[in-house]
């Protein structure tokens, strides 16, 4: 940890936050991440022994609680109070960041789990008929599609790699970057429809109110004020 050696709350803060990677690590733990596992999947261009590093600084820092997993060999990791407490800190840097550091999006930097996860956490269930949902992603790639489920069970939304036999309701294609640009604010969700960049085939309560129950980042207002 570097000491700016200043009596200063910013300074003091930013000795413990402006490591590399740290607020990255909070951001995902906000959004449920709790394992070491997890973590590397939202965050694949840290290395784990960089994370290991990170996760056993914030534990000193009191920014994050370890715990042994019940019946199971390893830890999960939980924010403390204090670490919670960088929810509105986090939100202010996004909003900030996405009106003055965020012009180009770079698809080559999309990590279309964490794009999947961020959709499914941000689902208004409410919106969404009642009993279990489960959502589709097709991706086409180069070589491929791959396939993510979202699994809505009791008002709760979890992301497969596989479909563990549940009937899927509604069926949602299109490549990484145009998810990325709807996330984002760059592509509102009608253009991608009416464009074909986003098909979705399902049942028609799912289909027809797809804009009133998919969710998307809390600072793509911001991009589209910008585009305006």
């Amino acid at each position: 940890m570097f000491d700016y050696e200043e009596v200063c709350p910013v300074s003091k803060a930013a000795s413990v936050l402006c490591e590399r990677w740290t607020l990255q690590i909070v951001r995902e733990m906000l959004f449920g991440a709790s394992r070491f596992s997890d973590l590397q999947k939202y965050l694949p261009k840290l290395s784990p022994t960089l994370l290991n590093t990170r996760l056993k600084t914030m534990e000193q820092q009191g920014l994050v609680i370890r715990k042994r997993i019940p019946e199971k060999r390893g830890y999960e990791y939980f924010l403390t109070p204090q670490g919670q407490a960088l929810r509105p800190v986090l939100e202010e840097m996004g909003k900030w960041g996405m009106q003055w550091a965020f012009d180009e999006m770079d698809s080559e930097q999309l990590n279309l789990s964490a794009l999947v996860r961020d959709f499914a956490v941000t689902l208004d269930m409410e919106q969404l008929p009642a009993g279990d949902t489960t959502i589709q992603f097709n991706v086409p790639t180069d070589s491929d599609t791959v396939k993510k489920y979202v699994l809505v069970r009791s008002g709760a939304a979890q992301v497969c790699d596989d479909n563990i036999g549940h009937e899927v309701d509604v069926y949602l294609t299109a490549d990484t970057e145009t998810l990325g640009k709807i996330w984002y604010g760059h592509l509102d969700l009608k253009s991608a429809l009416s464009s074909g960049k986003l098909k979705a085939v399902g049942a028609p309560v799912y289909v027809n109110r797809i804009s009133r129950w998919l969710g998307r980042s809390q600072f793509a207002q911001i991009q589209e004020q910008k585009q305006a």
